[in-house]
């Protein structure tokens, strides 16, 4: 028979035992928001506080705090869970942050997604997850996660950041969706689209920047130049020539004239005297340039003295 002392409140230790473990069991979950906040509080003490707490859950690798912390209506404190939770090396924190490129996921948000710092232009936050994705080593079911539900038909804005979300991420699986979108009709979804696969090497790569170097409009031929600049190979020259050549803009002919040089081949240099021979001074110009650069030697603006040095040593300088 129990004693009349005797009930549960006694037996898990009194009122104050009870007491104590009904508050920890409702103590209020870590919240990224205050925490945020108060790392910017004027009071030396408070922002202690809070780096400590969030050192605490970066230790316990509570990445949930961080999945809350996406919801605060301060989209900086956004950007700031997905800085921490992609900072978190378990395996499920991985997981949440790859989820974050999901379509519906998408938000838009006032940060540079790769040089990492606020700016006034928003930007598809999941271009900022692809990037912190591949900075950790990358993430072989990523590129599927961000290409779900993504097709031609979507909007410009969400074509122009899946493209350049891919290039952040630099998985080739995601080529096809660069190489279909560098034939699109709108001209920023292109112009994406041709960015992002300068950051590939791939024959799919060179096959769609030749095919974008005659578009119609002109930024479109000078990012194909730019997307050069991390290709290698004579298909590169022989793109670079035809550009130089007989593009109809004078400054994207500038543009690939100065970038013959770096290639030091010399069979680049009947365009440049060709370029010489031009109507316009700035084309004229920067072949003068690239051909100081690329032989050594200074003869000055006449097309006809670099012709007649050429025919005099243009075989020594290939066989070189």
């Amino acid at each position: 028979m129990r004693s009349p002392a005797w009930s549960p409140w006694t037996a898990l230790g009194g009122a104050p035992f009870v007491v104590a473990l009904l508050l920890a069991a409702c103590a209020p979950a870590h919240d990224a928001e205050s925490i945020f906040t108060r790392m910017k509080s004027p009071d030396t003490e408070v922002r202690q506080d809070a780096a400590e707490e969030l050192d605490g859950i970066l230790r316990k690798g509570d990445f949930q705090v961080f999945l809350r912390g996406l919801k605060s209506p301060n989209r900086m404190y956004q950007v700031e869970s997905i800085l921490f939770l992609a900072r978190m090396p378990q395996p499920e924190a991985h997981a949440a942050l790859r989820e974050l490129l999901r379509l519906e996921r998408r938000t838009t948000l006032p940060y540079n997604p790769i040089r990492l710092k606020p700016q006034s232009m928003e930007a598809d936050s999941r271009i900022l997850v692809a990037h912190l994705i591949d900075e950790n080593g990358g993430d072989p079911e990523a590129v599927g996660i961000l290409l779900q539900g993504v097709g031609e038909d979507q909007p410009s804005e969400i074509l122009i950041g899946t493209c350049f979300a891919i290039g952040a991420l630099r998985d080739p699986k995601g080529i096809p969706l660069l190489v279909a979108a560098a034939r699109h009709q709108d001209v920023e979804v292109v112009r994406a689209a041709i960015q992002s696969l300068g950051h590939f090497h791939d024959p799919r790569v060179m096959e769609a920047l030749r095919a974008a170097s005659t578009h119609p409009e002109s930024v479109v031929r000078s990012d194909v130049l730019s997307s050069l600049d991390f290709q290698e190979g004579p298909e590169v020259v022989a793109l670079l020539k035809a550009v130089a050549a007989s593009d109809p803009s004078p400054d994207v002919r500038v543009e690939a004239i100065a970038k013959l040089p770096r290639f030091r081949d010399p069979s680049v240099a009947p365009v440049l005297i060709e370029q010489l021979r031009k109507r316009d001074q700035a084309p004229r110009d920067a072949a003068l340039q690239a051909l100081r650069l690329l032989t050594g030697q200074s003869l000055g603006p006449s097309a006809d003295a670099w012709s007649r040095w050429w025919a005099r040593n243009g075989a020594h300088q290939a066989a070189r």
